[in-house]
């Protein structure tokens, strides 16, 4: 770029130009020369679909949580260099969060696995070739196996339904127990509640752009909670003026979350006392007469519940004004849609147990047709186990019980309490540790042999953020490595012995079309 200042002294004239010119030539020559070689070239034997230059776009589901929004990756050359929502995905719509922005970090991330790692007798680490690692593990399971039953015990994050069926038939060979799923915002108490009033044991998907009250006690919709981008534009939505009206959304929590920042009307209340408000409702609620087809035996005993929840305990307990806490009930008394959610991802405590209880109580009491509870469209991380299951599994390796701990993608070292006793436990296993990731974390660390796998943007798989669903995942860019697709691992017919298949691409497509 050539740049021309005013005043005779500084206008750069032909000479000057040449000489900067000769100088940039003179440093990419030093650039390529031998000490340093570095190659221009393009592909002589390019895909049919590649035109150099020109972006292809590859559909695909986004893996960095348990939501399973659908994705367009943006590849030139065969690399990914974007990524955005997939406007044909019911889930997002077209949208899609940080976290799923930030997929790329991890696949260029410098510090990516680009070996497999065994652990030497003085703590140090060695690397091994992909074959050798494959076969270590083989070599382990089969050794594990024949030990007797359940030597072998295998903890992995949330995965599509082929990826589990593998792994339970893997389990299965080796005459173990199935799979322990581990997810950090597990939503127990939300589960429990659900179970208990509405009859489900899972994790119900809400029609948040029906509501025309949304109240929310604590939970961060727009962060972390559930489905961050699905409803984020439900809540758009819901929230958008039409035919001159929009609906109201109330915030209860003791601080504003980004979440709490986008409501009408934030009611900070006292830590622990979310429970209370909820209840206070519910007293109101049926004090209003609402709920009144439902079962009077249910009636009786949800009076006797909210009986000690009047207005004044309620003031006093959550240290709301009066004239916040009668603007919500008054909102809510008089919606004809009214939406109520529960406490945050994290709350495990009884206090979270009796919020989410309260909630589903006040939504069945509001709406006992239950119409903005979707039980068809449930979230898949439902399927993780509870966290005291895990944490016991843990614990008990220092017994001997174990002979081989398979880890696929999960951290419990970092994101446990270091009060679970977790580090201690895998420190002092006697079990033989195999970490399947792609980074040196927490959890790794300890292990004996780390074996990374291809990223999701590099492999073929399914996913379904959504019950009723089936999104794919397909490769969209060349591998980097040598790491196998962590399908293939368990399919190539020395892992799992009842499968007839060569791959894990031709497994998923039988599996897809046995669905349909």
């Amino acid at each position: 770029m050539l740049f021309c200042f005013r005043g005779d002294r500084s206008r750069m004239d032909r000479r000057t130009f040449l000489k900067i010119a000769g100088m940039g030539s003179i440093s990419l020559a030093a650039g390529c020369g031998p000490e340093s070689p570095r190659y221009l070239f393009s592909p002589v034997h390019a895909p049919e679909n590649m035109v150099t230059g020109k972006a292809t776009w590859y559909a695909s589901t986004c893996r960095e949580c348990p939501a399973g929004c659908g994705i367009l990756a943006k590849n030139r050359e065969g690399r990914i260099i974007k990524l955005e929502g997939n406007p044909m995905h019911p889930v997002n719509r077209g949208k899609l969060c940080m976290r799923g922005q930030a997929a790329l970090q991890a696949v260029y991330n410098p510090d990516r696995l680009e070996t497999p790692l065994v652990k030497e007798e003085g703590g140090g680490w060695r690397p091994v070739s992909f074959s050798e690692a494959h076969a270590r593990l083989k070599a382990a399971a089969e050794e594990a196996a024949g030990g007797g039953p359940d030597r072998i015990m295998m903890i992995t994050e949330v995965v599509g339904p082929s990826l589990m069926s593998l792994f339970e038939a893997a389990l299965r060979t080796w005459n173990s127990r199935p799979p322990l799923v581990y997810e950090p915002y597990a939503y127990e108490s939300l589960k429990l509640a659900n179970r208990e009033v509405f009859g489900v044991d899972g994790l119900v998907s809400y029609r948040m752009e029906r509501a025309d009250v949304l109240v929310s006690f604590g939970a961060e919709f727009l962060e972390t909670w559930l489905s961050p981008v699905e409803y984020a534009w439900k809540f758009k939505r819901m929230h958008a003026f039409n035919k001159g009206r929009k609906g109201v959304f109330f915030n209860v929590g003791p601080y504003r979350s980004l979440t709490g920042a986008n409501s009408d009307y934030w009611l900070a209340c006292s830590p622990g006392s979310e429970a209370a408000v909820a209840m206070g409702l519910v007293r109101r609620a049926l004090e209003a007469g609402k709920g009144s087809r439902l079962p009077s035996s249910l009636l009786t005993a949800l009076r006797e519940a909210a009986a000690p929840y009047t207005r004044q305990r309620v003031l006093k307990d959550s240290g709301l004004p009066p004239e916040q806490h009668e603007r919500l009930t008054v909102k809510i008394m008089g919606a004809g849609s009214p939406l109520v959610l529960g406490g945050p991802s994290g709350a495990s405590d009884l206090n979270g147990l009796q919020t989410n209880l309260a909630v589903n109580l006040l939504n069945l009491l509001m709406d006992p047709d239950l119409s903005l509870i979707d039980t068809r469209n449930r979230h898949r991380v439902e399927m993780a186990d509870r966290r005291a299951d895990v944490i016991d599994a843990l614990k008990r390796l220092p017994e001997g019980d174990t002979s081989l701990l398979i880890l696929n993608n999960v951290n419990p070292v970092f994101t446990l309490p270091p009060a679970s006793g977790v580090r201690e436990a895998l420190a002092g296993s006697r079990a033989h540790i195999v970490a399947i990731c792609n980074f040196m974390d927490e959890t790794a660390v300890l292990a004996d042999m780390i074996l990374p796998v291809r990223m999701p943007l590099e492999s073929w798989d399914d996913y379904s953020g959504w019950q009723s669903i089936v999104s794919t995942l397909q490769p969209a860019m060349g591998v980097l490595n040598g790491a196998a697709n962590l399908g293939d691992l368990f399919v190539d017919g020395r892992m799992v012995h009842d499968t007839q298949v060569p791959d894990f691409k031709t497994y998923l497509s039988a599996r897809l079309g046995d669905e349909n």
